[in-house]
């Protein structure tokens, strides 16, 4: 593509450079006035030329290559952004629902999982590991629900100690 964009581009060059020569090397009067005019049909031929002889047939089988492509290129690129916008909508949860319980005076780890059958990906699970007695679960519960609209069932507290030694999820 970019070798016939400059052959061209040559072929224009070569032709406005003997149209300027023949323009200089030609007498006053109505031999320069033909001369100009036909230095001027010969750039016009010069640029028009490649356009005019395109295969039809190649140039759609080009285009046609292009926009399958292009359409692949662009389901390819939509399916990572959904895996990115989960991964995004995951980690921001979980250091939210963190910070929320730092700010409580509870010392935890959490991890959200999100769920994909939306248009958007939505937290849809929280696991939490940390050493909560049963009042600190009960307000982080709380919280989560108010904050993320997920319910009691589908949050999941592991206790520190059972993640430590491999019992917990």
């Amino acid at each position: 593509m970019l070798e016939l964009l400059r052959q061209w581009l040559v072929g224009i060059t070569c032709a406005a450079m003997v149209a300027a020569v023949a323009q200089a090397l030609s007498p006053p009067g109505a031999v320069k006035r033909i001369g100009k005019f036909t230095g001027g049909l010969m750039l016009l031929v010069a640029v028009v030329k490649p356009i005019a002889s395109v295969d039809g047939a190649a140039l759609t089988r080009v285009l046609t290559d292009y926009q399958l492509n292009l359409g692949s290129y662009g389901r390819t690129l939509e399916e990572e952004n959904r895996v990115l916008m989960k991964t995004i909508i995951e980690e921001r949860s979980a250091a939210y629902i963190v910070d929320k319980a730092d700010a409580m005076g509870l010392s935890c780890t959490v991890a959200v999982e999100a769920d994909e059958s939306g248009e958007w990906p939505i937290p849809w699970t929280v696991t939490v590991w940390g050493a909560l007695d049963g009042e600190e679960r009960a307000a982080l519960t709380q919280r989560i629900e108010s904050d993320f609209a997920i319910p009691e069932h589908r949050q999941f507290y592991v206790a520190e100690e059972d993640y430590e030694s491999g019992d917990g999820a």
